[in-house]
């Protein structure tokens, strides 16, 4: 089987988040250990094993005629493990389509010592100078027996790429994408979690509290928030504007805070209820009081109380600078 390298395809244009829905081919296309070489997916082969009563093997065809689920979930990147406090925000927000994937535990009748599902990839190869056989997550039973969380075969009502992670990847919304293991053909329900290094090196956010070290699993996606409108470095006119953009979290978001002035001051934005698991529009409609350069400036708090901080944070506060110019007297 043969691998490319390592490799990442950025959202080719800003715009796209101007869109509830992103186009499959603007959202952005990661990848740790380079795309498999698949030459026949219908010989694609699914293993549910570990602590199940029984152990099941699912083709494609296996997969394409049970019952499906469409969830319409915004898709994070979590950025690179070798630099976790760098804000990457790589994010869309798409239409998965697929089995559930408790639909799919449910029928192999997991024993009563399970905590967590682990996954694996197909794809093989090197990161950060070390060679891997295989990709592999785990997910606690709690989030994996959440309805919104797929074995996904299909993307904006097309089938996954095989560049996507297709024929069959799992989706898990609401957590950052590394969770969404692609190319999946094995699902291994145990006690403990991975000893796999993308679960116990990287994807591990680690920091000192109270002069002990913390360590946290990257799964949830912590508030989150972009300005679509008025863009960075863009010229706007001294008349009223309607600053504008997306929010998301795991936990749905509760607050949008808006600040012109670079974080002196902040006021409150209108904020959508958020429908299935999709980011959420703020609105705060703004009249500059003069001409010049503004900093703006959001903050997302979600219906945990948890928000964005100022300080470097994978969801650290973005910030826009904008120019306002005279209006014409024509």
């Amino acid at each position: 089987m043969k691998f490319s390298g390592y490799g990442l395809v950025q959202n080719r244009d800003p715009r796209v988040h101007e869109n509830r829905i992103t186009n499959e081919r603007d959202l952005f296309k990661v990848w740790h250990l380079g795309i498999p070489d698949i030459a026949n997916s219908s010989q694609w082969v699914l293993n549910i094993t570990g602590l199940v009563e029984h152990p099941m093997r699912f083709s494609l065809a296996d997969l394409q005629a049970l019952p499906q689920t469409t969830v319409t979930a915004f898709h994070e990147c979590a950025g690179s493990p070798l630099n976790p406090k760098v804000p990457q925000r790589r994010i869309g927000n798409v239409v998965w389509t697929g089995v559930k994937l408790a639909d799919v535990l449910q029928k192999v009748n997991i024993t009563s010592e399970a905590v967590y599902v682990i996954s694996r990839g197909i794809d093989e190869g090197v990161y950060n100078n070390v060679h891997y056989s295989g990709y592999e997550k785990d997910l606690p039973l709690d989030k994996a027996l959440d309805p919104n969380v797929l074995i996904a075969l299909a993307i904006n009502n097309e089938p996954i790429t095989v560049e996507r992670g297709g024929p069959v990847r799992l989706v898990v919304p609401g957590y950052y994408g590394t969770n969404s293991t692609k190319w999946l053909t094995d699902l291994i329900v145990s006690k403990v979690r991975s000893s796999s290094a993308f679960t116990t090196k990287y994807y591990m956010d680690r920091e000192m509290v109270d002069g002990e070290l913390k360590e946290s699993p990257v799964w949830g996606i912590h508030p989150n928030s972009i300005v679509v409108h008025p863009q960075n470095g863009q010229t706007i006119k001294s008349e009223e504007c309607m600053i504008w953009g997306w929010a998301w979290a795991e936990a749905a978001v509760a607050e949008v805070e808006v600040s012109i002035d670079g974080g002196e001051t902040w006021q409150k934005a209108n904020v959508e209820t958020r429908s299935n698991m999709e980011w959420q529009r703020f609105n705060f409609r703004w009249k500059p009081k003069s001409v010049g350069e503004y900093c703006i400036m959001t903050r997302a708090t979600d219906t945990k109380g948890m928000n964005q901080p100022l300080t470097p944070r994978r969801n650290q506060v973005s910030r826009v600078m904008i120019f306002v110019e005279q209006c014409s007297d024509l």
